[in-house]
């Protein structure tokens, strides 16, 4: 198994607990403060947990350096977006045409451009200090 895979695989498995986490935050956070557990459904933390997964490991499409930042960003955004709406559809909580569905597009698609150029330009920065120490070291 390459290198790649493995952190993959790595961040897919924290990608999933963290995926459990939020979902049974979100249910407790729901709850009014009065947690039933039987009311919580297996399945449907195994669905935040397999977003988790698909959201943070996937995120090993930067690492691939021969792809441009526009395929590594598809490459991510394409099956988390699809991720978050099956995730959606299996709570109850996207119905499709609804108000809450383009709401949650919009927020979804928004907090992802926050991220991604939040991320963006932290890289830039990086990139560009390390191009500056490049130059120095070539004029000695």
């Amino acid at each position: 198994m390459n290198k790649l895979a493995k952190k993959g695989l790595l961040l897919g498995g924290i990608g999933f607990v963290i995926g459990l986490l939020i979902g049974l935050g979100v249910w407790l956070a729901s709850s009014g403060g009065h947690p039933v557990l039987s009311e919580i459904s297996p399945f449907e933390l195994i669905v935040g947990g397999i977003y988790g997964m698909l959201a943070m490991g996937g995120s090993v499409s930067y690492d691939v350096e021969h792809w441009s930042i526009l395929r590594c960003t598809l490459t991510h955004l394409v099956p988390t977006f699809l991720g978050f709406y099956v995730m959606g559809f299996v709570h109850g909580w996207l119905i499709p045409g609804s108000a809450l569905f383009w709401i949650m597009t919009v927020c979804w698609l928004v907090a992802y451009l926050i991220i991604w150029l939040s991320q963006y330009l932290i890289w830039r920065k990086k990139i560009k200090a390390l191009n500056e120490e490049l130059k120095k070291m070539k004029k000695r």
